[in-house]
C-alpha cells in the first residue's frame, strides 16, 4: 500500500511518479452509475462501432465536465510539499481533475481535450467539448450517430490521443510544453535522493516511462524504485537492492 512508502517519500529530495493503464478512467469511474442520461444507458445495451463511438462521446464529455475528484487523494497527501513530477500514459485526463499540481503533470498520449483531423491534413487542434455537446444534442434529438468533419479537408475528426491505431498520425502539439517542463525537471534529478513510483504501467507503451524509469533508477546511486502492477511487476536483477516489485493492482495500492 502507498502508506508503506510514505517515509521514503518524505525523505526523498525529489519524487517521480508514473501512472499507467491500471489507473485509467474506465477502471476508476463507474460511467454506468455516473452518466444518468437514458440515451447513454440505452447505448450500453447496444453493440457495434457506432454505439461504441457514441458511448465514447458521452464518457469523454463526462470527464471533461467533471469537477475535482478525490480518486487520487492518497497520492495528493503523500506528495504535499514535495518536489515532484508525474507522467501518465493514460489519455483520459482524469488526473487533471485531482488536486495535484497541473504544472507538474505531463500526458504525452493526450488527455481528451481536443479533436484532430484523422488524416491529418495539418497540426490544428480543435477544442473537444463543444463538438461533444453537438454530437450528444444531435443524438438525443434525432437518434442519429454523427461524426465531426475537419473544416479544412472534410476528413473525420478523431480524438487527439495516441493509441496503437493512431500513433502514426497523432498530433503532438498539445503536450509539448508540459513535456519540456518534465525533461527540464529530470535534469535536476542526477545525484539527488530520488524516489520513483511506477503505478500500473504494463507494456502498452514501455518506452514512455517503464524502461526510462528503470534506467534512471540504475544510474542514480541515490534512487529508490517501486513498481506496482497486478501481473507485470517484475524488476530486473540489475536493480537488486534499489528496486521493489509490488504484485498488486495499482487501484488497490493507491485508492483502497
Amino acid at each position: 500500500m502507498l502508506k508503506d512508502y510514505l517515509e521514503q517519500i518524505r525523505e526523498a529530495d525529489l519524487v517521480l511518479v508514473g501512472i499507467g493503464r491500471e489507473l485509467r478512467a474506465s477502471r476508476l469511474v463507474d460511467f454506468k452509475k455516473e452518466i444518468q442520461s437514458p440515451h447513454y444507458q440505452e447505448l450500453l445495451k447496444k453493440e457495434g462501432e457506432e454505439a461504441d463511438w457514441m458511448r465514447q462521446i458521452y464518457e469523454r464529455h463526462y470527464l471533461l465536465s467533471m469537477g475535482d475528484t478525490d480518486l487520487y487523494r492518497q497520492l495528493e497527501e503523500a506528495l504535499e510539499g514535495k518536489n515532484y513530477f508525474i507522467i501518465t500514459s493514460n489519455d483520459d485526463g482524469l488526473i487533471f481533475h485531482s488536486k495535484l499540481d497541473k504544472e507538474r503533470i505531463t500526458a504525452p498520449c493526450g488527455n481528451g481535450d481536443f479533436f484532430q483531423c484523422g488524416k491529418p491534413c495539418d497540426a490544428q487542434l480543435y477544442p473537444a467539448k463543444p463538438g461533444l455537446e453537438d454530437l450528444i444534442r444531435c443524438y438525443e434529438e434525432t437518434g442519429k450517430i454523427e461524426t465531426l468533419e475537419c473544416p479544412k479537408c472534410g476528413e473525420k475528426l478523431i480524438f487527439n490521443v495516441r493509441t496503437e491505431d493512431t500513433k502514426s498520425i497523432y498530433v503532438e502539439g498539445a503536450y509539448l510544453t508540459s513535456w519540456a517542463n518534465y525533461t527540464k525537471w529530470l535534469q535536476g534529478t542526477l545525484n539527488k535522493k530520488l524516489f520513483i513510483l511506477e503505478l500500473g504501467e504494463g507494456f502498452e507503451n514501455p518506452g514512455l516511462f517503464r524502461w526510462p524509469f528503470e534506467k534512471m533508477a540504475f544510474y542514480n546511486k541515490k534512487a529508490a524504485f517501486v513498481r506496482v502492477h497486478k501481473s507485470l511487476y517484475q524488476i530486473g536483477a540489475e536493480l537488486k537492492g534499489k528496486g521493489t516489485a509490488v504484485p498488486m493492482d495499482s487501484k488497490e495500492f493507491l485508492i483502497d
